[in-house]
């Protein structure tokens, strides 16, 4: 199977949280989704970073209580924009 057949029996939904909510309600998505990264955007649906579950682990492990932690305490900051072709 190539990448093209793949990318074309992929969902175009994006599953997005804001960067105040708790990494509780991330993970919660990330299950309910069987994904393994959020889209963070702020109210006006700019993209302002990415939450990953490798974001959280690597957090977990510094924090005594990581799920009370903001999304925006966690997430990756500098992410680009891009456009995918098909």
């Amino acid at each position: 199977m190539n990448v093209s057949r793949i990318l074309a029996t992929k969902s175009s939904d994006v599953v997005t949280i804001r960067p105040h909510q708790r990494i509780s309600e991330a993970l919660k998505l990330l299950a309910e989704y069987d994904i393994g990264a959020l889209v963070v955007t702020n109210d006006e649906d700019d993209l302002v970073g990415i939450l990953s579950e490798r974001d959280i682990v690597r957090r977990a492990v510094q924090e005594e209580d990581p799920f009370a932690l903001q999304v925006a305490d966690v997430m990756t900051k500098k992410c680009h924009r891009w456009t995918a072709q098909r």
